[in-house]
């Protein structure tokens, strides 16, 4: 199974779920996402996640965090994961680049002060550096 994307913030999902499991149910949580609770069991102990439960496990944290008004740098790059999916790997890194030069351009146009998600991704894309998975 390939690796995961390094711009899916893999850890801070992972955290996400754990959080979620102890909030409310392991088969609550499953249902939610949606995919087996044994499938998310072996995810909150560390297993890698197939693609296709990584695409569930990152929608459902972008729309968990958006729900909960939660939109933090880790949130972002996962929203950017699911508005890149179907780009091929060799192109999304360009794709990324240009959607994250679009979103600064438009809040300079507005003249509104950039999210500091935005100016955190805008300054990793400068250094050439993986995101940082912590958050």
């Amino acid at each position: 199974m390939p690796p995961p994307s390094p711009h899916v913030p893999v850890e801070a999902i992972r955290e996400a779920a754990r959080r979620a499991v102890a909030e409310a149910s392991l088969r609550a949580v499953a249902r939610s996402i949606p995919m087996s609770p044994m499938g998310l069991q072996h995810f909150v102990n560390g297993t890698r996640p197939y693609r296709s439960t990584l695409r569930k496990l990152t929608a459902w944290y972008v729309n968990r965090g958006a729900s909960r008004g939660e939109f933090s740098e880790d949130t972002a790059q996962a929203a950017l994961a699911i508005l890149l999916d179907g780009i091929p790997e060799g192109q999304q890194a360009d794709a990324r680049a240009a959607l994250l030069e679009r979103l600064a351009s438009l809040h300079a146009d507005a003249r509104t002060e950039l999210p500091l998600w935005l100016a955190r991704l805008l300054d990793a894309e400068a250094d050439g550096a993986e995101p940082d998975d912590s958050g």
